[in-house]
């Protein structure tokens, strides 16, 4: 049983040395978490004097030395050295850049404010730095949402008594001082992205976006069993040794370590025997406006290390595996493509095959901003296969609808329309004949027939009613089934929590808060355990993966408790057209 030993029983939990990450992905992961959270003890550690190695710079010397006492922890230390870097050059945006952060951590908006204005000022490119500067404002305004964080033992249940979740534990980044015992500080979760689990092991795979690692857990004891680094450099060129020259995309001739970068890991997919785990990366850490290739990672899951590299198109945000073996989808958010990787024979052996275009392909030439979001063409976002493996569909978070391939004739054959908009997650029912789909800003599940789908896309019919959509919340973004295929719990973005649906008509049973901006999910192959991640939004909150029991209410406790008190949501079986928005990735 899970969370039976307590905090004696995680030793990985404390001390885990943090790995040396890229400018932005060090900033937002490892300091904006922390302003959630009041009582960190901060050193006042002066920092000695930068000592100028030959051929560099002293002002970035003290610049980098700011980076890594503020990574250990060291606010005013840092603070000290990123002045001094201002000192000995003028006009050092990235020092301005760092030191705003650093002031983030305290507090001080103002200072905050200060620095990012002369940093954008001069003109510094930063991924989402507009965001972070607007969402200072609103905090020295006092303007920001009021952030939730659940305590561990909240529950929730069907009025009937049928199906109960338990927030029985949590990993988390924000509190180092947790009053739960089974509320686990971890440095290893920061901005966690996807979790799966193993499909017969008790382990559980967690990708921490902005912490460039994987954190594998035990399920069943709640030990962190290692982590999974996404940082390459010289001594990993082996990974990358068997490319073969036919790929979906160029890397720029004046990229000249291309094999030398950290990755973002975002989503993940089991081979069907579960010997392997895939991860792709939203960008490459030089790659700041997401066109150039980025990678996917081969992890061998009785070792956990990664065995072998992928080049991809721009943002493979998503991946699936067929589940006859032969096939890896990767679906390409960046240029409106997908990717098939045949993965027959020993993963030596594993090919790129076709690159199929939907739609149109995005031009990257013309791209000139960061917010890939926004950019994005169609958005293709989540994908799976048929249960016979002839179709791969795809949801069309740009522009709507749902994209299907002919896997045998490995081409597109058409896109269907009808559902409410900002389609993103699609996933089958345990029999393969139903297809369940969550539309983000819409806030919707939906439930179509597979047979349905397949019909209206070889008539080229353009329209298809799904056979009910009912309303989650704003921001639905993950959604799973579990094993017996009866319920459906989604992941509900912005209005923080999770909704359980009865799986055959999309009845609403019951939701229960969840730490703010809850994005991935996925339910233990037992039925047993529901694993919530939450990522964060714009440098605050998430931060945390949540531990959710699943049971039935116990003999003797009234039905219906609910100490999530939540409102009533209706169901809607109209699809609701409206303003489409690709923020909420």
């Amino acid at each position: 049983m899970l969370f039976t030993r307590y905090k004696k029983s995680f030793p990985g939990l404390y001390g885990f040395p943090v790995c040396r990450l890229p400018l932005l992905a060090l900033c937002v992961a490892t300091l904006l978490v922390l302003s959630a959270c009041s009582g960190v003890v901060q050193r006042s550690d002066q920092p000695v004097e930068p000592t100028k190695q030959p051929g560099r710079d002293a002002a970035l010397e003290a610049l980098e030395q700011g980076k890594a006492l503020q990574q250990s922890h060291q606010t005013e230390a840092a603070i000290l050295a990123y002045k001094k870097a201002l000192q000995l050059k003028e006009n050092y945006a990235e020092a301005h850049y760092e030191l705003g952060w650093s002031y983030w951590i305290k507090g001080d908006w103002e200072q905050v404010i200060k620095h990012w204005e002369i940093a954008r000022d001069l003109k510094l490119q930063k991924p989402q730095f507009a965001d972070y500067l607007v969402q200072a404002g609103k905090n020295l305004e006092g303007k920001a949402d009021n952030l939730v964080r659940v305590e561990v033992g909240a529950t929730a249940a069907a009025a009937d008594g049928s199906l109960r979740l338990a927030l029985s534990g949590r990993y988390q980044r924000y509190n180092p001082n947790p009053v739960a015992k089974t509320d686990f500080y971890d440095t290893g979760v920061r901005s966690p992205k996807s979790v799966q689990f193993h499909p017969t092991k008790n382990k559980v795979y967690v990708n921490s976006l902005e912490g460039a690692k994987t954190v594998v857990y035990d399920s069943e004891s709640g030990k962190k069993l290692t982590q999974i680094n996404h940082v390459f450099n010289a001594k990993n060129a082996a990974l990358f040794a068997t490319q073969q020259t036919y790929r979906w995309m160029e890397m720029p001739a004046d990229i000249s370590k291309p094999y030398q970068f950290t990755g973002k890991p975002v989503e993940q997919t089991f081979s069907p025997d579960g010997k392997y785990i895939w991860v792709p990366y939203y960008r490459r850490s030089y790659d700041e406006l997401s066109t150039l290739p980025s990678a996917l990672a081969l992890i061998d899951t009785d070792t956990d290390k990664i065995i072998r590299m992928f080049d991809t198109g721009p943002i493979p945000k998503y991946v699936t595996a067929s589940s006859d073996g032969k096939w890896l989808a990767v679906t390409h958010w960046g240029d409106n493509t997908v990717g098939l990787i045949k993965t027959e024979g020993e993963p030596t052996e594993y090919k790129y095959d076709k690159l199929i275009v939907i739609g149109s392909r995005v031009r990257l030439d013309k791209i000139k901003s960061a917010d890939r979001d926004h950019g994005c063409g169609l958005c293709l976002r989540g994908s799976v296969f048929s249960k016979d493996n002839k179709y791969l569909f795809i949801a069309r978070m740009g522009g709507g609808g749902i994209a299907v391939i002919d896997v045998l004739k490995k081409r597109y054959i058409g896109s269907i329309f009808g559902m409410p908009h900002t389609p993103r997650h699609l996933l089958l029912s345990p029999d393969g004949n139903q297809l369940y789909l969550s539309s983000n800003m819409h806030g919707s599940v939906s439930k179509y027939n597979v047979a349905d789908i397949v019909k209206a896309v070889k008539k080229k019919q353009r329209q298809l009613k799904p056979l009910v959509t009912t309303r989650t919340g704003s921001g639905t973004r993950t959604i799973s089934i579990s094993p017996d295929g009866k319920y459906i719990f989604a992941a509900v973005n912005k209005e923080s929590r999770v909704v359980a649906l009865q799986a055959a008509d999309l009845a609403f049973l019951f939701q229960i808060n969840a730490d703010s901006y809850p994005v991935g999910m996925d339910i233990s192959p037992d039925g047993k355990q529901l694993w919530v991640t939450a990522q964060g939004r714009k440098g605050r909150g998430g931060d945390s993966v949540m531990v959710y029991s699943i049971s039935s209410v116990p003999a003797g406790q009234p039905d219906g408790v609910n100490v999530s008190a939540p409102q009533a949501v209706k169901a809607d079986t109209k699809p609701v057209v409206g303003k489409q928005d690709m923020k909420a990735k």
